[in-house]
């Protein structure tokens, strides 16, 4: 009974140790070629990060391979007449040795928008080109703000060496135009993906240089920047040259301001603003003529009543009167101490910015008398002429403070008239 046991327990034994076996053998064999599949995706995955590492290498170094093209000179000459209109001639010298230039020569300017400084947005036109002294062909697109001006080689293209590009047009509507000030800003030399080994622009004012002007010239970028240029004082104008090559991607800039009253708007081009602007004080005065004449409608509508009344002036234009004149007399009093005492001690003087600043709360009781003047004078004048207009006798106005209103008022003006 018990070898009976033994013997069914042996059977079982061997049984299962077959059954392990073949289990172990199965797990063996699924174990190699899991190690087989595992070992064939580290080789692809090694050979694609190898060709991945040499793509970006290889990208790398034809990105930061340098044409051998360049710009050998870029002149600029900018004829800047009174109307505030540009008349630019350019030559540019280029090196096409490793055929950049192929495609086309392509020269780019910014459109600056409109904006309450620029009544237009700049434009360009009378665009002409030569290309080694031969007209060119050229084709102006306008994209994002750029106008793109591509010349085109006559022939059978651009040729290796050396080529002399010239360049001609007029721009219009470059400069912003301030209160007592305005600017021109200007990217003389354009954005190039190659270097321009030397850049010269001459600024011409036919009409001589501009008093109280100041021009100078960068290179760099719009965020990089140093002022570098050599500067040559001309008869009408000024010349700057850089003092070295310019990187690819940088531009030689012009900066330059110019008090008010040397140019003036177009009148073709700008209607009645150019007329104001010609003759500031005709806008003022057309208003004040305005103002009068409606004032004196009002008073010529609106009569005294009673004969006693007739020659008596009204109570309040003199409380007006009185009322405006110590802050208008404070106020012209201060800007003459400006222009005289004050710029024979310490130079010219920005006349109201330090009242403006430091004395606040006193400019702004001056400000609002200087306001009341014109309203109580401009009262006086229409209510004398609407009892002139009716046949009655003048007002009897106390003229001492009226006359000394007056005074002090066209005092204040006196800066703005004389500047």
């Amino acid at each position: 009974m018990v070898t009976s046991y033994n013997l069914i327990a042996r059977q079982r034994v061997e049984r299962f140790t077959a059954w392990s076996d073949a289990v172990f053998a199965v797990a063996m064999k699924v174990s190699k070629n899991a190690c087989a599949e595992v070992s064939r995706a580290t080789k692809i995955s090694k050979a694609l990060m190898i060709a991945l590492v040499s793509g970006s290498l290889l990208f790398a170094a034809v990105a930061n391979a340098q044409s051998s093209s360049r710009i050998v000179s870029f002149d600029s000459k900018v004829v800047v007449n009174k109307v505030r209109n540009l008349e630019v001639t350019e030559r540019i010298e280029i090196a096409n040795d490793d055929g950049l230039f192929d495609g086309g020569f392509h020269r780019r300017l910014r459109l600056k928008p409109a904006s309450r400084e620029r009544s237009k947005p700049g434009s360009f036109e009378s665009i002409q080109a030569k290309v080694d002294g031969q007209d060119a062909q050229i084709k102006a697109t306008q994209e994002n703000g750029i106008l793109d001006i591509g010349i085109a080689a006559d022939g059978h293209g651009w040729t290796r060496g050396n080529h002399i590009i010239e360049v001609s047009y007029g721009a219009k509507h470059q400069f912003a135009v301030y209160g007592n000030f305005e600017d021109l800003n200007q990217n003389i030399s354009g954005d190039w993906p190659v270097t321009i080994e030397k850049a010269t622009v001459e600024l011409d004012f036919p009409s001589g240089m501009p008093p109280r002007s100041s021009i100078s010239a960068d290179t760099g970028s719009d965020s990089t920047f140093q002022f570098d240029c050599v500067q040559t004082n001309l008869p009408s104008g000024v010349r700057f040259e850089t003092s070295h090559s310019i990187p690819p991607h940088e531009r030689l800039f012009i900066s330059a301001r110019f008090t008010r009253g040397y140019f003036v708007a177009d009148a073709a081009e700008d209607g009645m603003h150019a007329v104001f602007e010609k003759y500031p004080l005709l806008f003022p005065a057309i208003a004040v003529v305005v103002t009068l004449v409606v004032l004196s409608a009002v008073a010529y509508l609106l009569p005294p009543t009673g004969m006693p009344k007739y020659d008596a002036a009204p109570r309040w234009v003199h409380i007006l009167v009185v009322t405006a004149l110590p802050g208008t007399a404070a106020f012209a009093l201060r800007l003459m101490y400006e222009q005289t005492v004050m710029t024979w001690r310490d130079g010219e003087q920005m006349v109201g910015f330090a009242l403006e600043h430091a004395y606040i709360f006193l400019f702004l009781p001056m400000l609002l008398s200087f306001c009341l003047a014109h309203v109580g004078l401009a009262c006086v004048m229409s209510v004398s002429c609407g009892r002139w207009l009716r046949g009655l006798p003048t007002p009897k106005w106390n003229w001492v403070p009226v006359v000394a209103l007056l005074v002090f008022t066209v005092l204040v003006y006196v800066p703005t008239m004389c500047g």
